[in-house]
């Protein structure tokens, strides 16, 4: 798949984006002192706005990044469940070699490339209804493993990690499919905007009017970006950035399947 310039720039994309959105601030914030239009006087209430504006944006930041560090184990739970039931499977084939232990195999790998595809960008990063299907699949194995005479708490512990997967990918889903509390978003954007309005009609020295505007609208813009990104977590297909929580654990256990089927 070729690289989108999202995907190029990287770790950068954010800044560049707002840098050039701070850039045409500053444009017009110089037309604006040009024609004096920055009538509103610079006083201690207007500081206190926007340092209270600036403390809430990162408070709001801080409880979306908390969510999204739970969100970065979610790939890793999701292996370990894989990997016990592959593991599972392969100790029964030991012990009766009638039993295909790559039935298992194949319905992993399927099930990781649905759930890569569910999260692309032409599924709106949230179409995860294969990969549950996927999972569902794991009861044609269960069933040949009881008929062959596997111990009750061994299925029950299999089956457990059945449960515990399908649990794992509807979180995926929840959260792909929610926004983190729409009103919190429509805040931070009103709060920006109302703050970068009042910076570009402040009554100031040009250069010190332009200097504030630029430093406080890049981070606030900043911010805001950051919100959104990290409300949904998976961005998989052209969307996928640096920014966006990896599936290299499941991307290497398909891969390292492959081989041993």
């Amino acid at each position: 798949m070729n690289k989108t310039l999202k995907q190029k720039i990287g770790k950068v994309y954010i800044a560049s984006t707002v840098g050039i959105t701070v850039a045409l601030l500053l444009v017009c914030k110089f037309f604006i002192h040009k024609f004096g239009l920055d009538s509103i006087a610079l006083n201690a209430l207007v500081s206190s706005i926007i340092a209270s504006s600036t403390f809430i944006t990162g408070f709001l930041l801080s409880g979306v990044f908390a969510d999204y560090k739970e969100v970065e184990k979610i790939p890793a739970e999701i292996r370990s469940s894989l990997e016990s039931i592959i593991s599972e499977g392969d100790s029964l084939g030991r012990k009766d070699a009638g039993f295909d232990t790559t039935r298992a195999r194949h319905i992993v790998i399927k099930f990781i490339k649905e759930f890569e595809e569910g999260l692309g960008d032409k599924k709106n990063h949230s179409h995860l209804d294969h990969a549950l299907e996927a999972i569902s699949e794991f009861d044609i194995v269960f069933d040949d493993m009881e008929r062959r005479g596997a111990p009750p708490n061994y299925m029950t512990r299999i089956k457990s990690e059945q449960s515990q997967l399908k649990k794992t990918l509807l979180r995926v889903y929840h959260i792909q499919k929610t926004n983190f509390i729409p009103s919190v978003s429509v805040l931070v954007q009103s709060i920006v905007l109302l703050v970068i309005l009042l910076l570009l009609f402040v009554d100031a020295d040009i250069y010190i009017g332009m200097i504030g505007l630029g430093m406080i609208s890049y981070l606030l813009l900043y911010t805001m970006r950051l919100i959104h990104i990290l409300e949904k977590p998976f961005r998989k297909g052209k969307d996928d950035t640096c920014d966006d929580v990896s599936i290299f654990l499941l991307r290497e256990l398909s891969e390292e399947l492959k081989k041993k089927i």
